[in-house]
């Protein structure tokens, strides 16, 4: 006989699982942009980059699906899952993540059409924050799947996303003041800011899952 609370669990780690995809997906998107960005400080050309935005557009596409598909196994398991407000939230905070990733390739792309060079100093800050933010997601995405195992590794993947996302936010203020105090065109100087913020904002949706995680954990360890 199969009791409610072990019927319980049996949804939530099915919902985790599904989180687990959609994750998965949202971290190629992001890792797509970081090539991206890599490349637009090198001087590429903005064919190819345009090219690696199509992917990212896929990508959001993919990415939608997968949230689609938590968003209605959450609606169909209904008032028998605990905490399902919280599983609805963090299916939304993963997929601003896709969202922003767009914004910020499109950004990338528009910089490439503008003629932008931004000069060693800036490209290096600029690949240090999106370097950090995939660490952040990294993290994230490691307590993530630490919610099916156990209590120390969650919180341990919880405390490294936290870390990861000061550091992320430090690089940023330099990176930001580094924008300002630059010789760019006010067009450039504004979408540089966009891409640098929208990059950061990367990192507050991974810390904010991760808070998420948290608020889970005491209702199941």
């Amino acid at each position: 006989m199969t009791l409610p609370r072990d019927r319980e669990e049996d949804f939530r780690i099915n919902i985790l699982n599904l989180i687990q995809d959609q994750v998965r997906t949202v971290l190629e998107g992001y890792k797509i942009l970081l090539d991206m960005l890599e490349s637009f400080v090198n001087g590429a050309k903005t064919q190819i980059l345009e090219e690696m935005y199509l992917k990212i557009m896929k990508n959001d596409e993919e990415a939608k699906e997968r949230t689609r598909i938590v968003e209605k196994e959450i609606s169909n398991v209904g008032a028998l899952l605990t905490s399902r407000e919280n599983f609805i939230r963090l299916t939304s905070e993963i997929d601003k993540i896709a969202d922003t990733t767009e914004g910020a390739a499109f950004r990338i792309v528009s910089l490439s059409k503008m003629k932008t060079k931004i000069g060693k100093n800036l490209n290096k800050l600029f690949m240090d924050l999106g370097q950090s933010v995939l660490a952040t997601l990294t993290a994230m995405r490691e307590a993530l799947l630490a919610t099916t195992l156990n209590s120390s590794t969650l919180y341990e993947k919880i405390k490294e996303t936290e870390e990861n996302e000061k550091k992320s936010d430090e690089i940023y203020r330099t990176l930001d003041l580094e924008l300002l105090n630059s010789n760019l065109k006010i067009g450039q100087l504004l979408l540089c800011r966009e891409v640098a913020e929208m990059i950061e904002d990367i990192s507050d949706n991974a810390e904010r899952v991760a808070d998420i995680l948290r608020a889970l954990s005491l209702a199941t360890f």
